[in-house]
């Protein structure tokens, strides 16, 4: 017994422990989640795009607050369509199937996602703040809230790099 057959012995019981319950592989529970996954996916996908679309037509909206806005959406967008449906997949096979560098993707999108809403509403906040505290002041132009979300971006995809470089995908049999 050495150090590789240890490692072994941990992983097969890591394996064990990150195995769904078999309450999730009944087909009445597969077809809740999947009807459940669907019914969010095509709420998301309609309000988010709705979202932009308004916030890019209404030229009353055309302010740094409404581009906050905006990019919440956007982020929301990001991870229904790249995140959200692998997840449903996932959770009905009880296993991944979409390869390592979808797993990689996945995760990368999962964080840069939370991070940008994160991010984003602190922005919000912050200009909400400072039209408080200062009334007579200009508000954040544009060219600053464009600014504001190209860091949020940076920012974010920087903090979920490495959630998505060290993602490990194992592959054992049964």
């Amino acid at each position: 017994f050495n150090w590789t057959d240890s490692r072994i012995v941990e992983w097969e019981k890591f394996a064990e422990l990150a195995k769904y319950e078999p309450e999730s592989q009944k087909p009445t529970v597969k077809a809740l989640l999947i009807v459940a996954y669907s019914v969010i996916i095509v709420v998301s996908l309609f309000g988010n795009v709705l979202v932009c679309h308004v916030v890019l037509k209404n030229k009353r909206l055309h302010s740094a607050t409404s581009l906050l806005i905006a990019n919440l959406a956007v982020s929301d967008i990001m991870i229904t369509l790249l995140n959200t449906p692998f997840t449903l997949v996932r959770f009905v096979n009880s296993t991944w199937i979409f390869g390592k560098v979808m797993c990689h993707i996945s995760r990368f999108v999962q964080y840069c996602s939370l991070h940008v809403s994160t991010l984003t509403l602190t922005a919000i906040a912050l200009d909400r703040h400072q039209v408080i505290l200062n009334p007579l002041k200009q508000r954040m132009s544009l060219t600053k809230g464009a600014l504001s979300i190209a860091v949020i971006w940076l920012l974010a995809a920087c903090f979920s790099l490495p959630h998505a470089i060290y993602q490990k995908l194992f592959q054992y049999n049964y």
